[in-house]
């Protein structure tokens, strides 16, 4: 699956005020912020402005370089190559170069992070790279200032690409992808059963051209299949530097004496321990059963939502008690799916026998929005944004409960 970079303005608009968090007692009756989280969809195009002129021209169906094209890492190739003008000067960045290398020809950037893309944005040029072992792996550019090594500009109709370069390797609405290996040092177009055979290869590039509504070109990549796997690795695989819990661990509370409550009881048998709720709580839409510190949500007589207040009783079934100050969430659970400075939010997904936080890009993706099984938010005091005074555990249908909404069926 290769990813689409436009999206990643999104990130600007959304890194931000993606989310409003309801941080105090009052405030959560509404529900959580993280429910009403919108992503907006930025789409970007620019016009051609100006004309470049081209030191290295791409050949009519010249599918096959035959000279070598490997010099050291850097891969120099005009089907590879995404020139930049800065400053009235044309600029070449190609795969292989180092971060450094690109740092000094492009300037300082800035790391970014989509579902799709993680890397860097060098705002003078208009650039996205991403890097695999510091090397340049993902070039991609939508400003009317780049082109193809100086021939095909943003803005150039499609069909010139076209006649250019002949029939790309495959094709999907309005994206074209011209597939090159390179085998001997040598660049050559790949179709078919050779791209499949191809995935997460490091000889294996992506030329691909985006296309706009009035036919022209909207956007240049030039992307490592090796990359291309990597970021989909980071939604499809576990993530190593995260860590996993047993199912146990995060599913339920426990009392000193032993009292246990988990996602999935029976309300008889929270009540055999507990005794009768002695009052109601509103969260949201969802009405939850009172018990001392403890609210409870059932969902056809099931515990669906724990809500616990500050106790010296009542802790997590990692040993957690509220208050805890925010250090000593992390430190027993690791980086969240959201870090605000009102709440830490896990969305958990089952990885294998274990759970694991889902990543903020992972938990946002439409794709992957039904992996999440458990969550488990700690909301911080009001006044102090390094306290957390209490914590709401819950199944992912939840979600529904707490705005009255039936559950889409996909």
């Amino acid at each position: 699956m290769y990813h689409e970079y436009i999206m990643i303005m999104d990130y600007f608009i959304n890194r931000e005020g993606i989310k409003m968090w309801m941080n105090s007692k009052f405030e959560r009756n509404f529900g959580h912020g993280r429910r009403a989280l919108f992503l907006a969809t930025s789409m970007v195009q620019f016009i051609i402005l100006s004309t470049i002129a081209i030191s290295n021209p791409l050949h009519v169906n010249a599918a096959t370089s035959i000279t070598n094209v490997v010099n050291g890492n850097v891969i120099q190739h005009p089907y590879l190559t995404i020139q930049v003008i800065k400053q009235g000067n044309p600029i070449s960045i190609q795969p292989g170069m180092s971060k450094q290398q690109v740092d000094k020809l492009l300037g300082t950037p800035v790391e970014v992070e989509s579902s799709s893309f993680k890397g860097y944005s060098y705002s003078s040029a208009m650039v996205f790279v991403g890097y695999i072992d510091g090397k340049a792996a993902s070039i991609f550019t939508s400003t009317n200032k780049a082109s193809l090594n100086g021939q095909f500009k943003i803005g150039t109709p499609w069909k010139k690409v076209l006649a250019k370069l002949g029939q790309p390797s495959q094709k999907n609405d309005y994206r074209y992808d011209y597939v090159f290996q390179i085998i001997n040092g040598k660049l050559k177009q790949i179709y078919g059963k050779s791209i499949a055979l191809g995935k997460g290869k490091s000889d294996v590039y992506t030329l691909r051209f985006v296309e706009n509504t009035n036919g022209n070109i909207s956007g240049i990549t030039v992307e490592q299949s090796a990359f291309t796997q990597s970021m989909e690795d980071r939604l499809t695989k576990p993530d190593p530097n995260k860590p996993t819990f047993a199912i146990e661990e995060i599913i339920g509370i426990r009392s000193g004496d032993g009292k246990r409550i988990s996602l999935g009881m029976k309300r008889e048998t929270v009540e055999e321990q507990y005794g009768k709720p002695d009052g109601h709580f509103s969260y949201g839409m969802a009405v939850m059963d009172t018990y001392g510190t403890i609210s409870i949500f059932y969902r056809d007589e099931i515990v669906a939502a724990i809500l616990v207040d500050s106790s010296a009783d009542i802790q997590t079934n990692k040993g957690l008690k509220m208050p805890a100050s925010r250090n000593e969430v992390l430190r027993s659970y690791g980086e969240p799916t959201f870090n605000e400075s009102g709440s830490l939010d896990y969305n958990f997904e089952q990885v294998g026998t274990r759970l694991q936080a889902m990543n903020m890009f992972k938990s946002t993706d439409r794709i992957f929005h039904f992996n999440e099984k458990y969550s488990l938010t700690f909301v911080a005091d009001e006044d102090d944004p390094n306290q957390m005074d209490y914590f709401i555990l819950n199944d992912f249908d939840f979600i529904y409960d707490e705005m009255n909404l039936p559950k889409p069926t996909s």
